[in-house]
């Protein structure tokens, strides 16, 4: 349980916010999942939460008319599961997002939250990884936006100071884009996935590839960014290509062994689910299975 003398704030404004988070030994908090475990295996032991549900301007979700998105960080896993605009434009994303624990998690899980834990099992950052995301950081120094795939420096560990927050994520608009995501559960589905994989690729009027990315999730310390994808670019590929990258995939992964696999089984099936989601983007009419969504 948590210490009686646990203080708990909930301010109303970014500046608020930030003024407390420059206190000592003070712990930023949305929606609570994450850090109420924490809490109660006794990881952290901070003086002060402070909540911040309460902020007006990071709850929004916002498309500008350029079609960029626009995630407010306490804007809820089933609220971004839900939008329309993100099923409509961003379906890898929000089926993501759909996957995210159990209805009751999703409830008041937020988006920031899920970044800020820094779990490399979590559904979101493949996503995000692939969509060419920025993470916009606000503290006493100003804001910064950060490439999401340069925000996770380890388990647990990203780049924010201790006097910094998440605000905001922001999601470029990509003409001709087509994005995957997968996630291999053979347990549970309310389970962290054993691997997940993530896709995207934007093709001219030719077919040929402009830019490629792909991301594991599960098979380290951090998501995986493969590389190896970017060199799709300037070809229109087939299933020799897509096999390449996924056998890179399976080289770079670096997961280890738990209830959920052996080293050996991870990176196989990060091979096989890396080969799935390039397809997914590169063949709409090529059967993918139940748990996998693209658009």
């Amino acid at each position: 349980m948590p210490p009686a003398d646990l203080a708990f704030s909930a301010p109303q404004t970014l500046h608020a916010a930030l003024r407390e988070l420059a206190e000592e030994d003070v712990i930023a908090m949305g929606g609570g999942t994450s850090v109420g475990m924490l809490l109660k295996n006794d990881l952290i032991a901070p003086r002060k939460i402070v909540w911040l549900a309460r902020i007006p301007e990071l709850r929004k979700l916002t498309v500008d008319p350029g079609g960029q998105l626009t995630l407010g960080a306490t804007l809820t896993i089933r609220e971004l599961a839900r939008s329309a605009v993100v099923r409509q434009r961003f379906p890898a994303l929000a089926y993501a997002a759909s996957r995210v624990g159990n209805p009751r998690v999703r409830a008041v899980a937020t988006v920031g939250g899920a970044l800020a834990h820094s779990d490399a099992r979590q559904d979101l950052p493949p996503a995000l990884y692939v969509l060419d995301a920025r993470v916009r950081i606000q503290g006493p120094r100003g804001t910064r936006d950060v490439p999401v795939t340069s925000f996770h420096q380890g388990f647990m560990e990203t780049v924010l100071a201790e006097d910094e927050l998440v605000t905001h994520v922001v999601i470029p608009a990509a003409s001709g884009q087509r994005a995957a995501y997968a996630r291999f559960t053979p347990g549970s589905r309310d389970d962290y996935p054993t691997v997940s994989a993530a896709a995207s690729i934007v093709r001219d009027g030719a077919g040929r590839v402009v830019s490629a990315a792909l991301a594991l999730g599960g098979v380290g310390q951090t998501p995986l960014l493969v590389p190896a994808a970017a060199g799709l670019a300037g070809t229109v590929p087939g299933s020799p290509e897509v096999a390449a990258v996924a056998e890179a995939a399976e080289a770079a992964a670096e997961p280890y062994e738990d209830q959920r696999g052996s080293v050996r089984y991870k990176k196989a099936m990060a091979r096989e689910w890396a080969a799935r989601v390039l397809h997914a983007c590169l063949d709409p009419g090529r059967p993918s299975g139940p748990d996998i969504v693209a658009g």
